[in-house]
């Protein structure tokens, strides 16, 4: 079993202490009036404003074996059976995902399902899911697909 963390880019942690700081400040506002409701209220504001992203950003992880891949994002995880995983291609997509940086990669499994991801060792974790795999990188290629593809591809200089 392989466990890789997510990379976390910079913009998020930036949005994040912004957001901390929002809510900090909101609470702050219903303490000083005070009242059941406003510490209620300023609770709740805690709990969903910091408590949720920082669990989501702690605990965002992919988790490999044998037979699936384990996805874990705060309280959402997804488990897909690896057989099932027909392509993985890198991509910078900024549709919402178990992802905390925009160097990603698509994974392509069962019938036209696809999540993105952001492994902090992209290699790694596409060596722990199998070589078998249809792997499409972009510009940063493994080294086994550039090996692979100069096989494939006849000398042109020596023609």
């Amino acid at each position: 079993m392989h466990v890789f963390k997510s990379k976390v880019d910079k913009w998020v942690l930036v949005c994040f202490a912004l957001s901390f700081i929002a809510c900090l400040m909101g609470t702050s506002v219903m303490l000083k009036i005070g009242g059941t409701a406003n510490y209620v209220m300023a609770a709740v504001i805690v709990i969903a404003g910091i408590g949720f992203p920082l669990w989501i950003l702690v605990s965002t992880r992919y988790i490999a074996d044998d037979e699936n891949l384990k996805i874990v994002s705060g309280p959402f995880s997804w488990i897909i059976p690896v057989q099932t995983i027909t392509s993985i291609q890198e991509t910078q997509s900024a549709i919402t995902s178990p992802a905390m940086s925009f160097d990603r990669l698509e994974i392509t499994y069962g019938e036209d399902k696809a999540i993105i991801v952001s492994p902090a060792d992209k290699e790694g974790f596409i060596k722990a899911l199998g070589s078998d795999k249809l792997v499409v990188m972009g510009k940063r290629r493994t080294k086994e697909a550039r090996n692979s593809e100069k096989k494939r591809k006849p000398d042109r200089k020596n023609s």
